[in-house]
């Protein structure tokens, strides 16, 4: 990977965490509301609360999904910054032993430093590919998430539809979860496309 690979990764991950954690309050809030409906109106809407009360549950689970996002973010960067710096050293001590070409033993001995940081950025690289499929790996278990929660997301609708009274109010709550739902769902998908466009990228190049 290079910089500016590592930098696409950067803004995607900020860009899709803050996506989630506004989304997510959003689920949150507007599910507290349903549940105020249903206390209201009593038992009538019981059925309603079950799926309210599951919209926050699956919210929290949501959230607990993405937080190693952030987390597999910071090593990825780290093992870049070895790279570009173990990229320094080599180009140092190339230097130094073309310099050296009449001095057998010292030429030998920056030849070998070259090399063994040559190594190193090798190690470097494939730890990063490594975790970058971790990431991929994570996000793929936050679309899992998604799914249910968009499963609930149509349990409300159907529980809202066969509320006589309060059907109208409910519609409108479970229409506004769905749409945070969708947010989620838009940034997740595309932030994989964005990671495993970058995985295609280095994994082409070995």
């Amino acid at each position: 990977m290079n910089i500016q690979q590592i930098m696409r990764i950067m803004d995607a991950s900020s860009r899709t965490r803050r996506t989630i954690e506004r989304s997510l309050h959003e689920i949150d809030r507007r599910a507290l509301n349903a549940m105020v409906l249903v206390k209201r109106h009593g038992n009538k809407l019981a059925s309603y609360g079950v799926v309210a009360q599951s919209f926050r549950e699956q919210a929290v689970v949501l959230k607990d999904a993405a937080a190693p996002l952030q987390e597999l973010v910071a090593p990825l960067i780290r093992s870049q910054l070895r790279i570009v710096q173990h990229a320094g050293f080599t180009e140092t001590f190339r230097r130094a032993a073309e310099l050296m070409k009449t001095n057998t033993l010292s030429e030998g001995f920056l030849r070998q430093s070259e090399l063994n940081y040559l190594r190193s950025i090798e190690s470097d690289q494939s730890e990063g590919l490594m975790i970058l499929r971790r990431l991929v790996k994570t996000v793929a278990r936050l679309q899992e998430g998604i799914a249910e929660q968009e499963y609930v997301v149509t349990n409300g609708r159907i529980e809202a539809a066969l509320s006589e009274q309060s059907g109208a109010p409910l519609m409108r709550v479970s229409h506004e979860m769905g749409l945070a739902v969708a947010k989620v769902r838009e940034a997740i998908w595309k932030y994989r496309a964005e990671l495993e466009e970058v995985l295609h990228e280095n994994s082409a190049s070995i």
